[in-house]
């Protein structure tokens, strides 16, 4: 769970109002030193718009804090993904790494709940829908160590038991992506788009994408993400750049082969046309006007998630943890901006992975970062490592990418992902080296 610092004596206010025009009942005194958790927050005007975790006086849970008056604790997260990791394959192990995330200085968990077709919690709406038996999920290389085990409970239960008060964030990592062995494929067929010339439900990337525009697609999304935020006790949902459709696939000389854009199965080119009255997309995959309505359809299944979420518990917040723009729009057709404009996301965790400090730097310092920045906490992803194992960063440069994060003011910094930041390390250095250097860049209080 995040503070928030209190510089001096200030008013806990039911309204951006002056706080001398505001009666006994509509403010609560707060005095300089204290530190608050909070829920959530964002930046309004000249305030900060805050869900505490207590109440404070009659102004309740809800308020706003003059912003020159208080500071917002840092966010230090981490993705805790099942690929490639160890961290997950035990209760023992889950327990050790969270300790170690604890005393390291992290507050921020981004935990893995849907991968591979698959769910890592309790769900009734997963079941409903298709069967998934283990011999199915060896086709999807699925960790055997998961099947069956609700790990979104099991991190719940660590964290409140050891008091650790780290936020949740379930995150959905797959999105929209499901690989084409996976048992929703087989058993829901018609879920799926098709790309433009192969005719096939497999993208360019080998996967399989969900149609955002299909409504049973639309009730299964917004039904399992429903289940989650009220049967668990979470800070939040995160989805990612997987939460998208397919437009192109960029060739490594940079321009787009078409082939691999998606939508073109019957069903969303009659709905497209019937909505729109344009011709049919498939003599032109570049149609603008087919471009712009997939595009809208994204939007209207993020719209139909928040509306759930804030339906089920106002202080879960939805977080997105998406590509760079101009790649999010134009090959995931996923307009993260327009979705921050219009209050649909509360939390932006971008995807900044660079292989250098000057490109990292050119993508933090965008017009839409930091107006992001200036509305919604805005976190800076960092990449630490992929598989496979030789692909792993130096420390020197995650430590670059950090001090570039924090000298902007952000709002704080994810490290993608456990196992490469924490186990699987460069042979340059050891394990101990690695944990000693961190424990110094999170070792005191950091506030934005």
């Amino acid at each position: 769970m995040l503070h928030i610092h209190i510089l001096q004596d200030t008013f806990f206010k039911s309204s951006t109002a002056f706080s001398e025009t505001l009666n006994s009942g509509q403010k609560s005194l707060i005095k300089a030193g204290t530190k608050l958790p909070i829920k959530s927050y964002f930046r309004q005007n000249n305030h900060y718009s805050v869900k505490l975790a207590a109440e404070q006086g009659s102004v309740g849970k809800a308020g706003f804090f003059f912003d020159d008056h208080v500071q917002v604790e840092e966010i230090r997260g981490v993705w805790l993904t099942n690929v490639d990791s160890d961290i997950l394959k035990s209760k023992d192990n889950l327990k050790a790494g969270l300790e170690k995330l604890k005393n390291l200085g992290f507050n921020t968990l981004y935990l893995v709940v849907w991968n591979k077709g698959y769910v890592f919690f309790q769900s009734q709406i997963a079941d409903n829908v298709f069967t998934a038996d283990k011999e199915k999920l060896k086709k999807v290389n699925l960790e055997k160590e998961l099947v069956g085990r609700d790990l979104l409970a099991e991190i719940i239960e660590i964290n409140q038991t050891e008091k650790y008060n780290f936020r949740i964030i379930a995150w959905f990592e797959y999105g929209l992506m499901v690989p084409p062995a996976a048992p929703l494929v087989a058993q829901k067929p018609d879920w799926f788009m098709l790309t433009h010339q192969q005719k096939n439900t497999v993208d360019g990337d080998g996967n399989c994408r969900l149609n955002p525009a299909h409504p049973e697609v639309k009730d299964f999304w917004v039904s399992l993400i429903r289940e989650v935020v009220k049967n668990y006790e979470i800070d939040g949902i995160q989805l990612d750049d997987h939460f998208a459709i397919h437009h192109a696939k960029f060739l490594p000389n940079g321009t787009k082969n078409f082939d691999f854009s998606m939508g073109f199965e019957s069903f969303t080119i009659k709905l497209f046309q019937k909505e729109t009255g344009s011709v049919s997309p498939l003599s032109n995959p570049q149609l603008a006007k087919f471009k712009d309505w997939r595009k809208e359809k994204l939007t209207q299944l993020v719209r139909l998630i928040f509306k759930t979420i804030k339906a089920e518990k106002d202080d879960c917040i939805l977080s997105i943890s998406p590509n760079p723009l101009g790649f999010s729009v134009d090959h995931a057709l996923a307009d993260w901006e327009a979705w921050e404009k219009e209050g649909l996301i509360e939390e932006l965790a971008l995807q900044t992975y660079r292989g250098d400090v000057q490109s990292f730097e050119r993508e933090i310092d965008k017009s839409e970062v930091k107006a992001a920045r200036e509305h919604i906490p805005t976190v800076i992803g960092i990449l630490t490592g992929l598989k496979p194992s030789d692909r792993r960063v130096n420390f020197q440069l995650i430590q670059a990418q950090t001090q570039e994060t924090r000298e902007r003011d952000f709002a704080g910094f994810a490290y993608f992902f456990y196992s490469s930041l924490l186990d699987h390390i460069p042979t340059t250095e050891t394990v101990a080296d690695r944990e000693k250097k961190l424990a110094q860049i999170l070792a005191t209080d950091q506030f934005v």
